[in-house]
């Protein structure tokens, strides 16, 4: 009898061990480790599991086999569901790695159209980002955040020339995936949009890998505390920690253990992250 998934939407799936192959693949993992984590899989003799309990037994037999780091690359998803809960720090993390990209950007900016106002989630000079941030890895972006989207868009280019605006075109940006329909929505417009692995090497993922624009949630030792005074000081990403002197991370709130622990997880992290083969897609 053959293993059955659940996914987080209820529909129930036959596992399919490649698409653990070209996610371990893609989080570095080894050939050999990869190996070890489908026979333990099989020998557990599962004939139902969720994709919850799928993906702890391949976080901890890479832990396991490999090192943590790997595991915490291969849990990239689940770190950016940690930046929640309320969005904020999403809005903020888009914001940085479009900086990082050479863009010119501002985060939550109100903007007046003809008729109404809008606050922005991230504004760069002729375009605007709307984030969609979800603390489920099970919610997709539907219809209608891209149908309003597209229509605050409108709103806006419309006022353009009286407000003095340029706004050219603008981005969906989401954490989780888009549904179908908002897919053909999207593409039928021409709309910019960007989620977990949509239109590959435009997708969320494959950015954050390219560029080792990994939040600081994906760090081992970032704990709930250590979260917090790193994000109260609008540090988000970890190339951003290993900027910071230990004089600045002392006056944030940090002790010596934290910091050391911090800079190792970088050092560590950043070395996991060469193992990762990006194809261009």
């Amino acid at each position: 009898m053959s293993m059955k998934v659940i996914k987080r939407d209820g529909v129930v799936v036959d596992f399919d061990p490649n698409r653990v192959v070209n996610s371990l693949k893609n989080s570095g993992v080894s050939d050999e480790t990869i190996q070890k984590v489908l026979l333990n899989i099989y020998e557990k003799k599962f004939t139902i599991l969720s994709t919850d309990k799928l993906y702890g037994l391949i976080y901890n037999y890479v832990r396991k086999y490999e090192n943590k780091y790997s595991a915490s690359i291969y849990s990239l998803k689940n770190a950016i569901l940690r930046l929640g809960p309320d969005g904020y720090s999403f809005e903020d993390y888009i914001g940085k790695i479009f900086t990082s990209l050479g863009y010119k950007v501002k985060v939550r900016q109100v903007y007046s159209s003809l008729c109404v106002t809008h606050e922005l989630d991230v504004v760069g000079d002729d375009f605007f980002i709307e984030c969609k941030y979800h603390n489920s890895g099970g919610t997709n972006t539907g219809i209608k955040d891209v149908m309003y989207s597209h229509a605050r868009f409108l709103d806006l280019k419309n006022a353009n020339k009286k407000k003095g605006y340029n706004f050219n075109n603008f981005w969906i940006i989401s954490n989780t995936k888009f549904s179908d329909d908002s897919i053909d929505y999207g593409e039928y417009w021409g709309i910019n949009m960007m989620s977990w692995k949509y239109k590959g090497n435009m997708s969320l993922s494959y950015i954050i890998d390219k560029n080792w624009l990994y939040p600081i949630t994906l760090l081992p030792s970032v704990s709930h505390r250590i979260f917090n005074i790193l994000n109260k000081n609008s540090i988000l990403i970890i190339t951003e920690v290993i900027c910071k002197d230990e004089f600045d991370l002392k006056k944030m709130g940090l002790n010596d253990v934290e910091i050391k622990n911090l800079r190792l997880d970088c050092e560590n992290l950043i070395n996991a992250s060469k193992k990762i083969t990006k194809e261009e897609i």
